[in-house]
């Protein structure tokens, strides 16, 4: 509910902004309220469900965050086309979203295991067989009563960071924890969100110069994002989360893979620049071809709309109007609708653009029902319940740490290494995230909270058939 709270606060903060500092601190509040609601859905999620269920359910809330990040790029596309005040309305939009949550909050109860856990048994009975829709919950409620008061005896009532020095002192849990934050680190450094965010400029790097047509291919590849997502909440509980992980990090370094050579051949394959009167002084003479030239931040590439004999120049851009440039032909929108001229400072122009396009498409097949939902769902299974929350909330920061990193880096870093190069890195992230899984993840589809605790203390080359079948029939 606080989440909520600071979402509507950071969208009205944000759509009202009169500064740069105004809108920084509205979105800093949207970023808070993010990082309340990732530390505790999944958590919640995990403590209400069913055994059978808790994989689905916890895999639903990548569909729903899916089906939010697919509206805010319909309606991106739908502002797009007001210059002015299209941003406003974009940010002021989440605020009804915010709301909605909060309603709906209302109507939900609270954790029977964190109300067992404050001994308030009367109230954890009753949230429980609400959560059972009034079944008989006598055995499954002592049975998580056992747990709790196992877990308060070993606890001692920590508060977060001697529960943090317990959980480094403990080889169970803090190899618990190294896979939990080490999973959200190879999630977010195999390019996930970023590149969800960043579609609409990948596919403008890639050669699409309409920004409204960028984007609204990238609602595109959000309804493909959206199908995969809810084909995930099936294959969690099918497939398994191990087998899952491995497969889709693999799947997502070929896709990135892919990215990176369609990149790369947009740069062979850049256009020349045909003209140079030497008329002005600037570096942006020098260049010959258009990949150095947008490459410069201090110049545009100019050329003509008939690709069939295309006449270019790079020309020094306006620093105060990135639509024209400072001097020379496309110095103007009007004499440039004329001439039919085209100014781009951030891509070339390509006929293969589509290949990117395609590209982030298939990245999103692999990513959407593999590494989108497993972080959250392994994180909210794999920790003691004295250790949950700190354990949920540690790698929670991980992941928005590092997307934070990604998000700050991902454009300099284009410009420093140059895109496909951005690319080539995230799919050896993504096949390092693969060993990383394949040599320390146990797989946890079937397996009650309290046993999953048993798979961290044993040795990954332990862990055969026979003795997962052994823990399915003891639990």
């Amino acid at each position: 509910m606080a989440s909520s709270i600071s979402y509507l606060l950071g969208a009205i903060i944000s759509a009202s902004a009169v500064n740069q500092y105004m809108l920084l601190f509205g979105r800093c509040l949207v970023g808070f309220g993010f990082g309340f609601t990732g530390a505790s859905t999944a958590v919640y999620i995990a403590e209400c469900a069913p055994v059978r269920m808790r994989g689905k359910l916890i895999g639903l809330s990548q569909p729903f965050l899916t089906i939010g990040i697919l509206s805010a790029t319909i309606f991106a596309g739908v502002f797009s086309y007001d210059t002015i005040n299209g941003w406003r309305y974009m940010w002021a939009f989440q605020g009804i979203w915010s709301v909605i949550q909060f309603t709906g909050l209302l109507f939900m109860p609270e954790s029977p295991r964190w109300l067992i856990q404050k001994s308030q048994f009367g109230e954890g009975k009753i949230a429980l067989a609400k959560l059972r829709h009034g079944s008989n919950v006598e055995e499954e409620f002592n049975e998580i009563k056992k747990n709790c008061e196992e877990d308060m005896k070993n606890s001692e009532n920590l508060g977060s960071f001697q529960t943090f020095v317990k959980m480094m002192q403990t080889q169970p849990v803090r190899r618990a924890l190294l896979v939990g934050c080490g999973i959200q680190l190879f999630a977010q450094f195999s390019g996930a969100n970023t590149i969800i965010y960043y579609s609409g400029i990948i596919i403008k790097m890639a050669g699409v110069g309409d920004v409204s047509t960028a984007i609204w291919n990238s609602v595109i590849i959000n309804c493909i994002n959206l199908l995969f997502a809810i084909i995930g909440v099936w294959l969690v509980d099918l497939v398994g989360r191990r087998k899952l992980a491995i497969s889709g990090l693999i799947g997502l370094a070929f896709s990135t893979c892919c990215l990176a050579t369609t990149f790369l051949m947009a740069i062979k394959h850049t256009p020349a620049v045909t003209y140079n009167s030497g008329q002005y002084n600037s570096s942006c003479m020098t260049h010959s071809l258009c990949s150095d030239c947008v490459h410069d931040p201090n110049c545009g590439f100019c050329y003509s709309s008939n690709e069939n004999n295309m006449n270019a120049t790079c020309l020094p851009s306006d620093p105060k109007l990135w639509q024209t440039s400072a001097v020379g032909a496309c110095n103007s929108t009007t004499a440039m609708q004329t001439a039919s001229l085209k100014w781009v400072i951030d891509y070339c122009p390509v006929s293969f653009s589509w290949v990117a396009v395609v590209g982030l498409a298939f990245f999103l097949v692999f990513y959407a029902p593999t590494m989108g939902p497993l972080p959250w769902t392994i994180n909210a299974e794999i920790y003691p319940l004295w250790a949950r929350s700190t354990g949920n909330g540690l790698a929670a920061a991980t992941c928005w740490l590092c997307n934070l990193i990604n998000s700050v880096s991902f454009l300099s870093l284009s410009e420093a290494i140059n895109s496909y190069g951005v690319f080539y890195l995230l799919s050896f992230m993504a096949v390092s995230g693969a060993l990383f899984c394949y040599f320390l993840l146990p797989e946890t589809k079937g397996k009650s909270l309290e046993a999953i605790e048993i798979l961290f203390m044993k040795d990954r080359k332990k862990l055969g058939n026979d003795e997962q079948q052994d823990l399915n029939d003891q639990y």
